[in-house]
C-alpha cells in the first residue's frame, strides 16, 4: 500500500541541503535536471532555481503548507520567455512530491471543477493561463502571462514537453485502485494527505463517490499504524458523533465492527474498523455493499 514510484532524472533532484540553488541551462547541477529546453522561438529568461524543504516558503508563500503536506521534497521552477518581449513568458513549475500518491493528491485537490482536460502524463487540464499534470511523483504547473494564444500555445508545449520526461505507470495510485470499480464516479477519486473530514486524529485518506444522480454515496478509507491505533481512531469518531450527531446503532457485521451514525455535514453513514484501516461511507444511498466490497479488496493488499 506504501509502495513508491521511482522516477527518471526528468524528476526533481533534491540536493542535500535545504534550500535555493539556481545554474544556467545545461549546467549539472539539481535545478536543470527536469527543465525541458525552450521551443522554438523561445529562451529561458530565468532560472532554473531548485526550491528544497522550507524554501518553498519563498517561493509559495501561504500556499506551501499544502504541497508540504503531499510530501514535498523538491521544485525546479524556470521561465520561458518568447522572443525579445520581456511581458510574453511562461513560469514552469516542476515539483517532486515524494511519491505517486502525493503527485496524484496534490493534482486533484488543486484541480479546477470545470477545466479543460488534456492527454499529459496520467492526467492534466488546462483552464485559462494555467495548465497542470503529473506522472510518476512528479507534478508539474505552468502559467503564461496571459491568454495569447502564442503564449499558450508554448505553456502547453512546455508542460507536455516536461511531463513527457518522466517515467511512471499510467494509471491511478495502487492506494486509489484498491477502491471498488464498480458504481465509482470517473474523476472523483482524491486523497486527503491530512486530518480526513477535518478530524485531526486521523491521517491521510483515500475518498471517492459513488452512485449516480441523488442517489450518492461517499467511500473512503484511510490506513493507521496498526489496529490499536485504527480501534482508538474509530472511538475517537464514535465520541465526535455522540457530540455533535447521532450514534445510531452497532455494526458487527462488517469487519472488525463499528457503528451507523447520522452526521449533520456528512449525512448518515457508517464507518467499521478492519485491522489497521479505518472504512467507512455516507451519504443518500446505502453504504453496506460499498463498504463490503472495499474491506474485500483491501484484504487482499
Amino acid at each position: 500500500m506504501r509502495a513508491r514510484v521511482v522516477v527518471a532524472a526528468a524528476s526533481v533532484v533534491v540536493v542535500a541541503a535545504c534550500g535555493v540553488r539556481s545554474g544556467p541551462p545545461g549546467a549539472d547541477v539539481s535545478g536543470n535536471a527536469g527543465t525541458p529546453p525552450p521551443p522554438p522561438g523561445w529562451t529561458i529568461s530565468e532560472g532554473p532555481t531548485t526550491f528544497t524543504g522550507e524554501s518553498l516558503f519563498e517561493y509559495l508563500n501561504g500556499g506551501a503548507p499544502l504541497y508540504l503536506d503531499y510530501g514535498f521534497e523538491g521544485l525546479i521552477q524556470a521561465r520561458y520567455q518568447r522572443g525579445d518581449d520581456p511581458f510574453a513568458t511562461v513560469t514552469l513549475d516542476i515539483y517532486d512530491m515524494g511519491s505517486e500518491l502525493g503527485a496524484f493528491g496534490l493534482y486533484r485537490s488543486i484541480r479546477p471543477p470545470v477545466a479543460e482536460a488534456e492527454n499529459w502524463g496520467v492526467e492534466g487540464y488546462r483552464s485559462g493561463t494555467i495548465a497542470a499534470t503529473w506522472r510518476g511523483a512528479t507534478y508539474v504547473q505552468g502559467e503564461a502571462d496571459d491568454d495569447r494564444p502564442d503564449l499558450i500555445e508554448g505553456l502547453d508545449s512546455l508542460v507536455a514537453s516536461a511531463i513527457e520526461r518522466v517515467e511512471g505507470l499510467q494509471s491511478l495510485p495502487a492506494e486509489v485502485e484498491a477502491l471498488p470499480i464498480d458504481g465509482r464516479v470517473p474523476g472523483s477519486e482524491r486523497y486527503v494527505a491530512a486530518d480526513l473530514f477535518g478530524h485531526a486524529f486521523l491521517p491521510g485518506g483515500v475518498v471517492a463517490t459513488y452512485g449516480n444522480g441523488d442517489d450518492l454515496v461517499e467511500l473512503f478509507f484511510t490506513e493507521l499504524p496498526g489496529a490499536p491505533e485504527a480501534g482508538e481512531a474509530l472511538d475517537r469518531l464514535k465520541a465526535h458523533e455522540q457530540e455533535w450527531g447521532a450514534v445510531e446503532a452497532e455494526v458487527s457485521n462488517l469487519g472488525d465492527g463499528g457503528f451507523r451514525f447520522t452526521d449533520p455535514g456528512l449525512g448518515p453513514g457508517m464507518v467499521v474498523r478492519s485491522g489497521n484501516f479505518v472504512v467507512g461511507a455516507h451519504g443518500s444511498a446505502n453504504p453496506d455493499e460499498y463498504v463490503q466490497e472495499l474491506l474485500q479488496l483491501l484484504a487482499r493488499k
